[in-house]
């Protein structure tokens, strides 16, 4: 099948960028569920800003550490970082609801993002509040077989992503933000960098070796200095190269 569409994903609601200019480039919202940054009124006015751009709603659950936005691992048990997701999916669910929107997928942040894809006790933690919520909400992960399976185990689709805006090591992992040069602001050169992506499925790692990266998403940090020059970029090179900018929920 010839690649016609890809997503657009965003970290929104962190009170870390300009959201609003941000909005009209996507077509999925990963809205902070107000733990690792944000709050009850950003996420109020994300859903309302994603419902005026139709874009997509996402859950985007992290562990409560704002200190470290989030970016930093935390320890918990199966018990505490199951509750932690559940209470944070349903902060979001209760905004949504009372907008007359809908969620459809749930996106880990930053640090329990990676955590879960290697880590089967806190994987299993996240799909299991999930699962208990909806079982049709699809989750946003890393390509790992940790986290494939604990959520195969309980029924959930997932969908992985392309990172436009951040270096990858040659095993296909992310370099780690400690690193020189592991955060990509060149708006001109993320968006050459995505469409080499998206006609070819690989990329080169920081070593100059090329990696495969299966996606069906492409993720912008909403926090990054000039993301919505990246997205701007992002959104024009792919339509003048024939691929839309939907969500792959939408048929």
């Amino acid at each position: 099948m010839v690649l016609t569409a890809i997503d657009l994903n965003a970290d929104l609601a962190e009170e870390a960028g300009d959201d609003e200019a941000l909005y009209p480039y996507l077509s999925s919202a990963n809205i902070c569920c107000g733990r690792h940054a944000g709050g009850k009124p950003a996420m109020q006015k994300a859903v309302a800003a994603a419902l005026k751009h139709d874009v997509v709603i996402g859950a985007h659950v992290g562990y409560e550490d704002r200190e470290n936005f989030g970016r930093i691992d935390v320890d918990l048990d199966y018990g505490t970082l199951r509750k932690l997701t559940f209470d944070q999916i349903h902060d979001l669910l209760d905004v949504v609801s009372k907008s007359g929107a809908e969620m459809k997928y749930v996106k880990p942040h930053g640090a329990l993002y990676h955590r879960i894809g290697n880590d089967p006790e806190q994987a299993a933690a996240v799909v299991d509040a999930i699962a208990e919520i909806d079982p049709t909400l699809d989750i946003l992960v890393p390509d790992t077989e940790i986290i494939k399976s604990a959520a195969a185990s309980v029924g959930l689709n997932v969908v992985h992503e392309f990172f436009a805006d951040r270096a990858y090591l040659p095993e296909g992992t992310l370099v780690p933000r400690s690193q020189p040069d592991s955060v990509l602001h060149d708006a001109d050169k993320i968006s050459e960098r995505v469409i080499e992506w998206l006609n070819g499925s690989q990329i080169a790692a920081n070593d100059g070796s090329r990696i495969l990266v299966n996606a069906q998403s492409i993720c912008l940090h909403g926090d990054t200095p000039g993301a919505v020059e990246s997205a701007a970029s992002i959104y024009q090179r792919c339509k003048l190269a024939g691929f839309e900018i939907q969500s792959w929920l939408v048929s």
